[in-house]
């Protein structure tokens, strides 16, 4: 019987040879770059605090010069207005290794001036920027083994960013536009990747970047998953409330066509949502684990405008010209909104609620389902049936969010881009 993987094809043997060292590579990139951001914006905005107007005022000017320095690179660089998502990027199977430095840059200095976003969109650059290049030289004619490639050092990338290098690989599977018959061929490289980035990036940090959040689990009741697809609903209503924030915010920020003001006054207004509310400062991993394990002494009415403030700092980050990822900061919103909801319908139990919203959120939009499951399960440490809601709460999420979009275009409204 033929093997399913080129295993003897000279490329294929390159390819599988070249995962472990861009593997590596990819991991000490990522150390520098998580390190070099985490240690200044440490220093700058300090642990997570949890009361209202506790932030420090002099982050207003500070992340008001961020919005204005990431406009004039912007300028210098000659970056595009519209840059796509992690998400897209890897839908697209693409990536310019001419333009991934200023990206992964333009990120960094978000990430430092205290942006609403995450370092998934640096990592994506990197690791398939790397690949890309690489393949520009070594593979340039033939597309399928540039983007299987490209695939692989965008899963290397992020390889010490989830608790697992499988979960990587897995979300990265399902986004790319792999055909089915070569999905197993591109796996492999992708899977080979990723550990070999976790091995390196676990064995330096001795810890991964996604937490592990502390929640108490419960036994499995069937009704758990009418719950969750209840859950599903409110994940995708999450969602559609943050793509309105996000339009409104841009209707705004077009009216100011100087992108070095757009920037200044963008950064000064997350810098005063930090000020007024410092639990949506940065990405919002480390915020999500204290809102977690302080969610019994946090008053409900401040967790809803936490929630709703994170959804408005990550909108004007986007419309000030900051570049990032939105996977973590979704992950913050669906989270904070499942410890509301089980604050506000005690009955709905806490596990079920902060799992199920913790990823239906994202889910609303990103088509990584089993991704997204396989996130609840290793980050919150769900058993194999108490991860069956928050699976139908993705798959709920996605479908009913589907179903508004179709909706819309029916009636022949604009669907605005939520920047995944």
């Amino acid at each position: 019987m033929a093997s399913p993987l080129p295993i003897d094809q000279p490329w294929y043997q390159q390819l599988l040879a070249l995962a472990v060292v861009v593997g590596g590579v990819l991991a000490l990139l990522g150390l520098g770059y998580l390190g070099l951001t985490g240690v200044i914006t440490d220093r700058v905005f300090g642990d997570p605090r949890l009361d209202a107007w506790s932030g420090d005022w002099r982050w207003i000017p500070y992340t008001a010069a961020g919005g204005l320095a990431v406009g004039a690179l912007r300028r210098w660089w000659g970056t595009t207005e519209d840059v796509p998502g992690g998400v897209a990027v890897i839908e697209s199977g693409e990536v310019d290794h001419r333009i991934a430095p200023s990206w992964v840059a333009l990120a960094g200095v978000s990430a430092i001036a205290g942006a609403s976003v995450g370092p998934s969109f640096a990592l994506v650059m990197m690791g398939g920027g790397l690949m890309s290049w690489i393949t520009s030289r070594i593979w340039r004619d033939d597309a399928d083994i540039r983007l299987t490639a490209t695939m692989t050092g965008v899963a290397g990338g992020f390889g010490g960013v989830f608790t697992s290098p499988g979960l990587g690989t897995l979300i990265v599977g399902e986004l790319a536009p792999t055909r089915k018959e070569r999905y197993v061929e591109g796996l492999l490289p992708q899977l080979i990747a990723a550990t070999a980035a976790f091995a390196v990036f676990f064995g330096v940090a001795g810890s991964t970047l996604l937490n592990s959040f502390s929640v108490p689990t419960k036994s499995f009741s069937t009704w758990d998953l009418l719950i969750g697809a209840g859950l599903g609903v409110a994940g995708s209503a999450v969602m559609i409330v943050f793509v309105l924030i996000v339009k409104l915010v841009q209707a705004l920020a077009a009216k100011v066509t100087n992108g070095l003001l757009r920037g200044l006054v963008g950064g000064a207004l997350v810098g005063l949502i930090a000020m007024a509310l410092p639990l949506t400062v940065g990405a919002g991993n480390d915020q999500l684990s204290t809102v977690i394990d302080e969610s019994a002494t946090i008053s409900i009415w401040l967790l809803v405008a936490v929630l709703v403030a994170k959804m408005l700092a990550m909108a004007l980050s986007l419309s000030a010209g900051f570049i990032g990822g939105n996977v973590l900061p979704m992950l913050f919103v669906g989270g904070t909104a499942g410890v509301i909801i089980h604050l506000a319908i005690p009955e709905i139990p806490y596990v079920v609620a902060v799992s199920s919203m913790l990823v239906a959120v994202p889910g609303a939009i990103i088509k990584a389902p089993i991704g997204l499951t396989f996130i609840a399960v290793l980050s919150v440490g769900l058993g194999p049936l108490t991860a069956a809601p928050v699976a139908v709460a993705v798959a709920t999420s996605y479908i009913a969010t589907a179903g508004v979009v179709a909706f819309l275009r029916a009636h022949r409204a604009e669907v605005p881009d939520a920047h995944a």
